[in-house]
């Protein structure tokens, strides 16, 4: 298979769900049925989209793209399928619509799990008989165009509770990609975070401490606040000669010390040191769970990664942090 042009800076890696999706990508990129790319916010689903795109044979095609969860629920039919001059109160010229925009390319529907109910049906009858009829028109108009879809929310979920339509989910989600959240992705951590400081023009590198508190810290946000927390460092850090510490990941060292004086406070009244609580809450916790590690981890307040380099320490001896 040809490699092609990247995916994009904040989608690459070498961890194993960073090469599954790039595979995945790069296959449904060629075909011409309607995908669905679902993940947490931040973590990409724009850029994947896009890439199926600029990947595909549409790639010379319009690439139009629209957030149903930024439009009012009473705009977005005349946003989507267009409308006749005259059509409403209010329509002084007819307006093209995004699905005709984006004839001969590809529309991408974002949040699709804001579309209401009632216009449902309309989307299932463009992707069905491949047109469109646009508001006060007398006739369907005849469309050339690759739907992508995305959503934060589990579609089937959706579905299952009556806010999405069963017939459309199964339509439009012939392909379905679901991407992976960073914290999955713990490999892909430092070099992300590093390749983000070049494209920068920064020439600084992570300290073995700060690359620890990247991999440790659970991004709940994703590659969006990875790359937050990367501009926030270069907007606000030290010596641009010198390696990046950990205390200049400032909302990552509040996170530590946050979980430090919770762990003083009850040693103190233990009377036992900070080291000594930790190491029995970590071991009582994979006792009780069995050996499973992100249970425990659940257990004792910590990201599993967090939580696997504090085993780590533990038993190579260091004192724990």
């Amino acid at each position: 298979m040809d490699s092609g042009p990247p995916l994009g800076l904040l989608l690459s890696g070498s961890s194993p769900p960073a090469q599954a999706l790039e595979a995945l990508v790069r296959k449904a990129a060629l075909s011409p049925a309607p995908a669905v790319v679902v993940g947490e916010g931040g973590s990409g689903k724009s850029a994947v989209a896009a890439a199926l795109h600029r990947l595909g044979p549409r790639a010379g095609g319009p690439f139009v793209a629209t957030s149903l969860a930024a439009l009012a629920p009473t705009l977005i039919e005349a946003e989507l399928f267009g409308h006749e001059e005259g059509a409403f109160t209010g329509a002084g010229r007819a307006r093209l619509g995004r699905f005709r925009q984006a004839h001969g390319g590809t529309l991408v529907l974002e949040d699709l799990d804001h579309l209401p109910l009632e216009l449902q049906g309309k989307l299932l009858r463009v992707l069905q008989e491949g047109e469109v009829e646009p508001l006060g028109a007398e006739r369907p108009v005849k469309i050339d165009v690759r739907v992508v879809a995305t959503s934060s929310r589990d579609l089937r979920a959706s579905v299952a509770a009556g806010a999405l339509r069963s017939d459309l989910y199964w339509r439009i989600a012939v392909l379905e990609i679901v991407l992976p959240p960073l914290r999955a992705r713990c490999e892909d951590i430092v070099p992300l975070a590093s390749a983000l400081l070049a494209r920068a023009g920064s020439r600084r590198a992570w300290s073995n401490e700060a690359q620890e508190r990247l991999v440790a810290h659970p991004w709940p946000g994703n590659v969006r606040e990875l790359e937050n927390a990367v501009q926030r460092v270069l907007a606000l850090g030290g010596d641009e000669r010198g390696p990046i510490e950990a205390r200049e990941l400032g909302f990552l060292a509040e996170e530590v010390a946050g979980r430090a004086e919770e762990l003083a406070q009850r040693a103190l009244a233990l009377g036992i040191t900070v080291d000594a609580l930790e190491t029995a809450l970590i071991d009582v916790a994979l006792r009780e769970q069995r050996g499973n590690v992100a249970a425990a981890a659940r257990q004792v307040g910590l990201s599993r990664r967090a939580f696997e380099y504090r085993v780590a320490r533990r038993k190579s001896g260091d004192e724990l942090r």
